[in-house]
């Protein structure tokens, strides 16, 4: 069966016409590499194929790369040296975290060819001065495209010269406490909330170890979905010593920044995944997961991925096992929760949050 086509969005639809414009001033660029990095809908990868353009790709998202396999091949989920060689034209979908920029502009400079062009693209009105800012400490001319469908890119050129393996501030670092554990946080660029102490993520630790630590024990087989930064599984791992640890992300980024967290912080027994949900977990193999769902979708509001989490959570734990859930009090997500997993009551709440247990029937 073939498969249909993606339908670009504004964002898509600007570039297109910004790309047109840059390859008929410079027709040379056509027939240089050209990289496609962070593709949010697969319009961008299937239309620079289309243009018979030598093209690579690299994606954060694992349900995106899946997405848009068929499309791109084999792809990288982080920008490396290999990935940004020789390079002329770098295509980049800007991301809310201005270190994600910062990260990524590096690494452009440092790696690609230079005469590389710089296109991020993103709505007028996610746009900011410091995204120019901050591509000016890595590039020597910064511009903006003409806008088309309520979108622009920033161009960046002449790269700067940077050297070493990595951004000089990456990874963020950062010490906390929470739940009675001393932590060191690391975090790149795309990882959401940084290397700093999420607020929902602390109620939720400190709801458990005063409420649910019975949950965990050295035999529990035990999930931190969605682990952004690692504090979820470091604490898990640190403080109840769970032997059948996972952590899981749909972000390469936040891959590698638990890998850092955990790492830093001497815990060996956690394994660490690189996966949209939980697919490559069986179904009733669970005993807890443990979820802060995220409420963003690059840069609109969704509840999308919180419900495609908690049917994920439903699938793979164990009849009688839990959900144990933290979200803004906004979200209202109980009934949603009674839905897909079982009956759900709440353990603690603040001013903004609320922590919930659901039990698989």
């Amino acid at each position: 069966m073939t498969n249909p086509p993606f339908v670009p969005d504004n964002v898509d639809r600007m570039l297109f016409r910004v790309l047109e414009e840059t390859f008929d001033a410079e027709p040379w660029r056509k027939t240089a590499p050209v990289v496609v990095v962070n593709d949010a809908t697969g319009a961008l990868s299937e239309w620079v194929q289309s243009q018979g353009l030598h093209a690579r790709f690299v994606q954060d998202s694992a349900a995106r790369a899946t997405q848009h396999a068929h499309v791109t091949g084999p792809l990288e989920t982080l920008p490396n040296a290999e990935v940004l060689a020789g390079a002329t034209t770098v295509i980049y979908r800007l991301a809310r975290p201005l270190e994600a920029l910062e990260e990524f502009s590096w690494q452009v400079a440092r790696w690609a060819d230079p005469q590389v062009m710089l296109l991020a693209g993103q709505l007028q009105r996610h746009l900011n001065f410091s995204m120019n800012t901050t591509l000016e400490s890595h590039f020597a001319r910064v511009s903006a495209s003409r806008g088309y469908y309520k979108a622009r890119a920033l161009r960046a050129q002449s790269p700067k010269a940077v050297l070493g393996t990595c951004p000089p501030r990456m990874p963020r670092a950062n010490s906390v406490r929470v739940a009675d554990v001393d932590l060191e946080l690391r975090a790149y660029g795309l990882t959401f909330g940084a290397a700093r102490l999420d607020p929902g993520t602390a109620l939720l630790l400190e709801t458990i170890e005063t409420a649910r630590a019975e949950l965990f024990h050295p035999e529990t087989v035990a999930v931190d979905l969605g682990c952004g930064n690692g504090t979820i599984a470091a604490v898990l791992a640190k403080k109840f010593n769970c032997d059948g640890l996972i952590a899981t992300d749909d972000s390469a980024s936040a891959v590698r920044s638990t890998t850092d967290t955990l790492a830093v912080n001497d815990v060996d027994n956690v394994q660490v995944i690189h996966q949209s949900g939980l697919e490559q977990l069986a179904a009733d193999s669970v005993d807890v997961v443990v979820l802060n769902p995220p409420f963003h979708d690059g840069t609109e509001l969704t509840s999308d991925i919180a419900h495609y989490l908690f049917g994920e959570a439903s699938r793979t734990l164990k009849p009688g096992g839990v959900l144990l859930t933290v979200f803004n009090a906004s979200r209202r997500y109980g009934t949603q929760l009674e839905q897909q997993v079982g009956p759900t009551e709440q353990l603690g709440r603040d001013t903004r949050f609320i922590v919930t247990e659901s039990q698989k029937v």
